[in-house]
């Protein structure tokens, strides 16, 4: 019998649950493959206490099967190598395209600095050709667009004239075609989200609410004075009652800290009331962060953000909203920065790795890589400085090559691990909340 070892990726939850024919279960979640098992209390016993030797052999090969148990190895450089192996293939192109630098909010915890400008014919025209000659390679099997700022729809036909020129060469060349954006949603009409969906090719659209009609129309504030909450949840209702777009996902992005934690179980039940428990919207509360500015009076501790935030998910699971309750694969790929095969593009024609450099004072100039005019359509973006990410976590510069969360995670976000603000997600600090969570929705009672 060859030895076998547990896997340092695996995650085993102390509590028992009984089925409803009474049996009594253990739940784990297995960060190799993303997915949430149960076991018999003696199997969870026996991986926690390493009496593997006492395993029967069917229970042995399904442990093998679904990669709790593994053979002895370097388990965090296999972890690594397939990381990297997937962000180096040619296959996926990522482009995430600023048609402007501009923003019509003044959200208070921002830290972009956004201009004025539109995005000038002969820089378009260079993005078209950078898009269209990875159309074009062979190795080429799928381009993803992702349209940012600033924000986008101040930019609406320069997205519409793109997208014109995106996808008929994406059909031409038997290239896979998606494209996302994300908005403030303050510009969202029924219109644009037709013309989005039908002629840009457009699947999912991010839209932030900050808190319910008060709190978010504080928050996000309108240059111009208007509230946007009322307006962005009638739209958003209105779109997924009249079902006409079959493919379209919504991703309602929530921004939390000290000042709308408690305003929080509002927005989830306003969300509710309009119908936006619905299988294409999906709910994602992030923690603030800095973006080279100070958060410090705002910013929550992460674990004093998780404990509250296993509360919302529940409440938002009683009301019938979706939301990921944890990782269901592997990371291909960290982020934009870590693979050469994305890159960001800016009105002014320069070439980022990073997405939060092209808009941050600080990083603005220090982030650019090349820029539209010196480098070939065809070619690669260069280097950028978070490539070299995965052997920094081989070489246990990171807390990330020590944690069980790796592989789903791939360190969440290298450049604020560079700031000293480490981003660990919040599953890291509740995932026994969200196990929880997860027996539920299979019919599972936690035993006392």
């Amino acid at each position: 019998m060859s030895p076998l070892v547990r896997s340092r990726y695996l995650l085993l939850s102390p509590d028992e649950y009984r089925t409803q024919a009474g049996e009594r279960v253990c739940l784990g979640y297995s960060t190799r493959t993303g997915r949430v098992f149960s076991v018999s209390p003696r199997t969870a016993r026996l991986l926690e206490t390493g009496g593997l030797a006492e395993l029967s052999q069917d229970v042995r090969d399904d442990l093998v099967r679904r990669e709790i148990l593994v053979p002895p190895q370097d388990e965090l450089g296999s972890v690594l190598d397939g990381i990297r192996d997937t962000s180096a293939r040619p296959g996926l192109r990522g482009f995430t395209i600023m048609p402007t630098a501009y923003c019509n909010m003044a959200c208070s915890y921002c830290g972009q600095e956004h201009r004025k400008g539109s995005l000038r014919h002969e820089r378009m025209e260079r993005m078209i050709a950078r898009v269209l000659a990875a159309m074009s390679d062979p190795r080429t099997g799928h381009v993803e667009v992702t349209w940012f700022g600033g924000e986008p729809l101040l930019g609406f036909r320069t997205i519409v004239e793109m997208s014109g020129r995106f996808l008929p060469a994406a059909a031409a060349h038997d290239t896979r075609y998606s494209a996302a954006i994300i908005t403030n949603g303050s510009l969202l009409d029924e219109r644009r989200v037709d013309v989005l969906y039908g002629e840009c090719g457009v699947r999912a659209i991010q839209v932030t609410l900050d808190g319910a009609a008060d709190t978010h129309d504080r928050r996000r504030k309108m240059k111009n004075g208007r509230r946007t909450f009322g307006k962005i949840v009638a739209l958003l209702s209105s779109v997924l009652a009249a079902g006409n777009h079959p493919q379209l996902r919504f991703d309602i992005r929530v921004n939390v800290d000290a000042e709308n934690q408690d305003d929080i179980p509002g927005l989830l039940q306003t969300l509710a009331a309009h119908g936006l428990g619905h299988p294409s919207v999906d709910l994602d509360l992030m923690p603030v962060h800095s973006w080279g500015n100070d958060v410090s009076d705002v910013e929550l501790t992460p674990a004093g953000y998780a404990e509250r935030e296993a509360e919302w998910l529940a409440l938002a699971r009683s009301l019938g909203l979706r939301f990921r309750l944890l990782p269901t694969r592997r990371r291909s790929t960290t982020c934009l920065a870590t693979t050469r095969n994305g890159e960001l593009l800016d009105p002014s024609g320069a070439v980022y790795s990073c997405s939060e450099h092209p808009l941050v004072p600080r990083d603005r100039d220090s982030g650019v890589l090349a820029t539209l005019d010196d480098l070939a359509a065809t070619a690669l973006r260069p280097a950028g400085m978070f490539d070299t990410w995965y052997d920094e976590i081989e070489q246990d510069r990171w807390p990330c090559a020590r944690c069980p969360f790796l592989p789903v995670c791939g360190g969440s976000c290298p450049k604020l691990w560079h700031d000293g603000a480490p981003p660990c997600p919040s599953y890291k600090f509740n995932w026994r909340q969200r196990l929880d969570l997860a027996a539920q929705s299979k019919g599972l009672v936690r035993c006392d």
